[in-house]
């Protein structure tokens, strides 16, 4: 990638983006708890839409428009990574984009039931396998340390509900005696 003026919108796009989905994961778990973060569908989708500018500016400003430039670059670098020649992270791209604005779209959804769980589930490991190499894995320097800081975050947020000190006094609990 070409450093310079064009890495500070570049890395600060994907920043805000991937800030602003904890944000939006955080605000949807307090609405499930009492319906106090109204705000935070809106946060996610902002999110979806600047990681898909992130895709963009990269995409113009490092790759020249040219997915066969972007794949032989993506496949350098997960070649140095992982020992495996493969550029198909673009598409994975690609797909975290249309996953995030899914799960965007399943949000405004009554509540699915079991599958519905189970789709859950498995839109977060996707989101936290691209989150872990784009934030942590393939990141260098500081980038590395704020996005482990952003994984941790990410994980307490999804804890389960029945984790320790999440539920609140009821009015049969010991501390409203």
């Amino acid at each position: 990638m070409n450093p310079g003026i064009v890495g500070i919108p570049l890395y600060w796009t994907i920043w805000v983006a991937l800030l602003l989905f904890c944000a939006g994961e955080l605000g949807r778990r307090r609405l499930r708890e009492d319906s106090s973060a109204p705000w935070a569908w809106w946060a996610f989708v902002a999110g979806a839409l600047l990681c898909a500018i992130h895709i963009g500016i990269a995409m113009k400003s490092a790759h020249a428009w040219s997915h066969e430039a972007a794949i032989a670059a993506t496949a350098r670098q997960t070649m140095a990574v992982y020992g495996v020649n493969w550029g198909g992270g673009v598409f994975a791209n690609y797909a975290f984009v249309a996953v995030w604005l899914f799960e965007a779209w399943r949000w405004r959804r009554p509540a699915e039931g079991k599958a519905g769980r189970v789709v859950t589930v498995m839109t977060r490991v996707f989101f936290l396998v691209m989150i872990l190499n784009g934030a942590v894995i393939f990141a260098a320097g500081t980038r590395r340390i704020a996005g482990a800081l952003l994984v941790v975050w990410l994980l307490w947020i999804w804890r389960p509900v029945g984790a320790a000190g999440l539920s609140r006094p009821g009015p049969t609990s010991p501390a409203t005696s």
